[in-house]
């Protein structure tokens, strides 16, 4: 895929062809095998699939946030305001981290030191990353995630606070830099239901008011109705349809994000018997350069067996199911 100037300049983020290897040079595994996107300003993305699909790796890709010795890129590239992240060595990427791009990690206990109070890790961050700062636009970042008493929170341990108070934190800390990028890594996955609004709220709030873009991975559907402009679609280290969230909800352009829906409508019905999807969710070590979605699929003809399918536009977005999109342009 070529990408044009125009596009560079006008797309806060563009993605092409990404394929990534994870593990040692003498046994790495194919985890991405086809993933592309393109971000505007201001634009939530969700990136929605089964755990296993690549959505984390890919995100993680685009913070450069394994190490050298960890992954590969295999093909590709990630175009950040029109600067190729794959080229940029460590120090340069990490002017970028933390600054320019801020990332959100699921489980917020994981990545708030035990051992150092509130207050010192988020200073420590803002000094690693050269960004200024005073008590009180530190106090007032925490009252705006929603951190009540914020300025006895920053004397506490990560360990005094509830999960949905760390994962406010961590927002925080995210968007004490004004980043125009914001990845957010299933961080509603490790907190209850009732947090779980608040949360998209407080992003969706973010969003607003800055102008800053993010990209909201998640499995859960209804969570990406919720928040998302449009979706990226993953399944089997690839990318399989992307586009406008209401058409992908009014006319979805592959058979698995039909499957998916019909999911999340059966749960939200409030039917006694829930639909499900047969079958489970490939592994890397079960790729082939087929359809990966071939054994699950109600569509399937032999052709879906002949290499990995191409991405096909169709209207607002793409799909990687010829035979669904011509199904889908009767629909229309």
């Amino acid at each position: 895929m070529t990408t044009s100037t125009e596009d560079n300049m006008n797309s806060l983020l563009k993605i092409s062809n990404l394929q990534v290897s994870l593990g040692t040079k003498y046994k790495p595994v194919k985890i991405i095998r086809g993933f592309d996107l393109c971000l505007e300003k201001g634009e939530i993305v969700g990136v929605l699939g089964e755990s296993g699909s690549g959505k984390t790796v890919s995100s993680r890709m685009i913070a450069g946030l394994f190490e050298k010795d960890e992954s590969s890129m295999d093909a590709g590239e990630i175009l950040f305001k029109g600067k190729n992240l794959t080229m940029l060595s460590e120090k340069e990427m990490n002017m970028i981290r933390g600054r320019e791009i801020a990332y959100v990690f699921q489980d917020p206990t994981m990545s708030l030191n035990p051992y150092k109070k509130v207050g010192k890790q988020l200073r420590d961050f803002l000094d690693t990353h050269d960004i200024e700062y005073t008590s009180e636009s530190l106090v007032n970042t925490l009252k705006e995630v929603g951190i009540n008493r914020p300025e006895t929170v920053l004397e506490m341990f990560p360990f005094q606070l509830s999960g949905g108070q760390n994962q406010r934190i961590m927002i925080c800390q995210a968007i004490l830099g004004k980043p125009d990028l914001l990845i957010a890594d299933e961080p509603t996955s490790s907190i209850d239901a009732m947090l779980r609004k608040k949360i998209l709220d407080l992003l969706t709030d973010i969003n607003r008011k800055y102008g800053m873009a993010i990209i909201f991975i998640t499995h859960d559907f209804d969570v990406a109705k919720y928040i998302c402009d449009k979706l990226v679609i993953m399944y089997g280290g690839l990318m399989i349809e992307q586009g406008p969230l209401e058409r992908i909800l009014s006319n979805p352009m592959h058979p698995y994000s039909d499957e998916l829906i019909k999911c999340a409508s059966s749960l939200d019905s409030g039917d006694s018997r829930l639909y499900s999807l047969e079958g489970s969710p490939l592994v890397p070590s079960q790729f082939r350069d087929e359809c990966p979605f071939y054994n699950r699929c109600a569509y399937r003809i032999d052709s879906c067996l002949e290499g990995i399918p191409k991405m096909v536009d169709v209207t607002g977005g793409s799909t990687r199911c010829p035979v669904w999109a011509e199904r889908g342009k009767s629909r229309v």
